[in-house]
């Protein structure tokens, strides 16, 4: 749909000028050298997105072996020392996600935060490129029953403030969007007299400055993700803990399965 876009700008250029009776070739030109000097950005670029694709797989294959052997230690009822190292391993693996999804975000944040990485359903529910931390906060109060006063409230305030900061970024994301089409909204360059080609670099490159800003961001809502799942060990005990990352865990997997079936779903001829 790009190039799609990119090839209407060209025919708008050129049937515009030759309506007006513009005598003004040079001008189109460098426009037309500036869209293609943009055509051939993204292509340039598409190693970072296929890259962090192929290593999120090969995170998940990673993830079930961790899953798995998490599973297998509740199940034995293994000493808390040796369910901690395997909780810890979980937690580690989590960290690496996040460090990968840092290294994507400054190659393509829009990437990234397409969620094009994830199943149709998973997709549907992501919130700045990942999970939702109160929800995940919600869930795990209602899977972990019996838990102390002290660890419901612990678990009250930390998903009370964890609700503010996913409420502050979200307008802060509003904001962004707003003021995004707000810029390219701003007139057609191709329509206004002057520079053609220097209004048009002028309005992309406003643009592009904003677009940016999304990898702040990302980087906060990571971070605040982070910051929940460190908190969550903090509160709970090694065997409730454990108990934790199995519940996130299977979560995360039912969304993959009703996308499996979405998938699989019968279609209208």
């Amino acid at each position: 749909m790009d190039a799609m876009g990119d090839s209407e700008g060209h025919r708008i250029v050129s049937s515009t000028a030759l309506w007006r009776g513009d005598r003004r070739p040079a001008q189109i030109v460098q426009v037309s050298q500036l869209e293609q000097d943009i055509e051939r950005a993204p292509q340039q670029g598409e190693s970072g997105p296929v890259a962090f694709d192929t290593d999120y797989i090969r995170w998940l294959e990673e993830h079930d072996k961790h899953i798995n052997e998490l599973r297998n230690a509740v199940k034995s009822h293994a000493r808390d020392p040796e369910l901690r190292r395997i909780a810890d391993n979980v937690t580690a693996h989590y960290d690496e996600v996040f460090r990968m999804k840092g290294n994507a975000a400054k190659a393509d944040v829009v990437h990234v935060l397409s969620g094009m990485w994830k199943t149709p359903a998973e997709r549907c529910c992501m919130w700045i490129g990942g999970f939702r931390p109160s929800l995940l906060l919600k869930l795990l109060v209602n899977q972990l029953d019996p838990l102390s006063e002290q660890q419901v409230a612990d678990f009250n305030n930390l998903q009370l403030s964890s609700h503010h900061a996913e409420v502050a970024l979200s307008q802060g994301m509003e904001a962004l969007q707003l003021s995004l089409g707000e810029t390219l909204a701003m007139g057609s360059p191709f329509t206004e007299s002057g520079n053609v080609a220097t209004t048009y670099m002028c309005q992309m490159a406003m643009a592009m400055g904003k677009l940016m800003t999304l990898e702040d961001f990302l980087r906060q809502a990571d971070s605040l993700r982070q910051l929940v799942l460190q908190q969550i060990y903090r509160i709970l005990t090694t065997r409730q803990y454990a108990r934790a990352l199995l519940a996130i865990n299977d979560y995360f997997s039912i969304f993959r399965v009703l996308s499996s079936i979405w998938l699989a779903r019968p279609r209208e001829q």
